[in-house]
């Protein structure tokens, strides 16, 4: 069962950031966690002065005030490089859950996540919630998380992916379903019996393994198998399952080589919900 009783948001006022915090607040209520807000003034844009830390000091402690009132809450402002102070202030203060959005523009948004997130997500073990779609966050009274998406691949973190996202599901209440994206063949190189057999049969193997992580974990999830872009695939099950958060795996069996799953950051870009990547 997860336990996120403490919860790092880190703060720079964009619109991605307010929006996120409306999810921030949703998620402290959940659970009953207490928030560390870190704003991180970046030392690359100005030197910054005394005074000026003093005002940032004074916008950080207004910041949610209203809305975090209820809950425990820690208010940390320092300059530097905010990846670096973000990981740093996670290895001190140990959060059950990151909550962070991305940053990607304009034109690049599918292209590209913002380097803080893409720095936090590489060097960060614990769970991690992510969206690109921060600035479009719905009211406070509109956020539900109640259908849940786990995403499952061929590794040996499966069972714990999808514990930690059974999990979630009990304590919220919530339904589950999982997604496996197989190995599409190319009926041109296999020739088109053997491409569609291979394909049929890799479909197969995947439903039983699923079948085994379910009896494993305790599930019944309703379950999505098709060949293609894991990214396209989750994406695209996340909407016919109308998800409200998809849970992936990010990093290997060995958490101490730092290794990102290939298709991780792909499927956050993709997603239309949220992502606690773990």
């Amino acid at each position: 069962m997860p336990q996120i009783k403490r919860i790092l948001f880190p703060v720079d006022y964009s619109e991605s950031c307010v929006g996120a915090a409306r999810y921030v607040e949703a998620f402290a209520g959940y659970f009953e966690a207490e928030v560390t807000l870190l704003h991180v003034a970046g030392t690359g844009e100005r030197t910054i002065l005394q005074d000026a830390m003093q005002v940032r000091e004074a916008q950080l402690e207004a910041f949610l005030a209203s809305e975090l009132k209820y809950f425990t809450t820690h208010r940390i402002c320092a300059s530097g490089d905010p990846a670096t102070k973000i990981v740093e202030t996670a290895a001190s203060w140990q959060p059950d859950l990151v909550m962070i959005p991305t940053h990607g523009l304009g034109y690049f948004r599918r292209h590209l996540l913002g380097s803080v997130t893409a720095k936090v997500l590489h060097d960060l073990q614990c769970p991690i919630w992510t969206s690109v779609h921060g600035e479009l966050a719905p009211k406070l009274e509109d956020i539900h998380c109640r259908r849940i998406l786990c995403a499952v691949n061929n590794t040996v973190r499966n069972r714990c992916i999808l514990e930690f996202a059974a999990g979630l599901t009990r304590e919220l209440q919530g339904i589950l379903g999982i997604v496996h994206a197989t190995e599409k063949t190319d009926a041109a190189t296999f020739g088109w019996y053997w491409g569609n057999g291979f394909e049929r049969a890799i479909l197969k193997r995947a439903r039983e393994h699923v079948a085994v992580l379910q009896a494993e974990a305790g599930t019944d999830a309703r379950v999505y198998i098709s060949p293609g872009d894991p990214a396209k695939i989750v994406a695209c099950a996340a909407r016919d399952f109308q998800a409200d958060l998809i849970v992936i795996g990010r990093h290997s069996a060995s958490s101490a080589d730092g290794h990102v799953f290939q298709h991780a950051y792909a499927i956050l870009r993709e997603s239309p919900c949220p992502v606690i990547s773990i």
